[in-house]
């Protein structure tokens, strides 16, 4: 997905419209930060579909990093179509990376991206079809559940530079709050440099 030189101040890409595209430089806050980018941000009109109604527009505001081609997108209210609306923008924008649920490998991105948070609240994993503790397997070392087990949810906290960050993970889906304004960038970057990067 090479960006317009100017990118279009509004655009149609079948069933969104595209408004407010603004581009600016990533300005690495973590270290070993692997990629050199800019990200493009925007908003996309979506047209929720209704069997029994007009639909409903929704604004959702998106960001798009050019390097780790990780598409964000953040709405501020209740989809009945979430996974729909995730089709449309992958069919779209076949590049992207999501995370996906799930993932279980010995040497899972995943954990090592949790691990990397400075407290671990909570982790839930999926043992015979039901969420579970990660430390309260039966006969089983917390160290020998550490990426292996497939992680259905997460709480873990983060320091920085005395900025308190908690990140919520549950099913495929981040949910980050924070004291410091750049603390949603700064997750985000140790996602890109943790899973996308550190996948590779």
């Amino acid at each position: 997905m090479e960006p317009p030189e100017e990118p279009p101040v509004q655009g149609d890409s079948g069933p969104f419209e595209i408004s407010d595209i603004k581009s600016s430089p990533v300005e690495p806050l973590v270290e070993r930060y692997p990629f050199e980018q800019h990200k493009y941000e925007g908003t996309l009109t979506y047209h929720e579909e209704s069997s029994y109604t007009p639909g409903r527009s929704i604004n959702v505001d998106f960001e798009y990093r050019d390097g780790s081609n990780l598409f964000i997108v953040e709405y501020k209210t209740d989809l009945s179509s979430t996974e729909r609306l995730v089709r449309e923008i992958e069919t779209a924008v076949p590049q992207i990376q999501r995370i996906y649920r799930n993932l279980h490998a010995a040497e899972d991105s995943l954990w090592r991206f949790l691990e990397s948070a400075d407290r671990i609240l909570e982790i839930n994993v999926l043992v015979n079809g039901k969420e579970t503790p990660y430390d309260e397997i039966e006969d089983v070392p917390r160290e020998d559940v550490i990426g292996n087990y497939a992680i259905e949810s997460a709480i873990v906290g983060l320091n920085h530079q005395g900025h308190s960050i908690t990140v919520h993970y549950e099913h495929g889906t981040l949910q980050i709050e924070s004291d410091w304004d750049r603390g949603t960038e700064f997750v985000i970057q140790l996602f890109e440099r943790e899973i996308l990067h550190g996948s590779k």
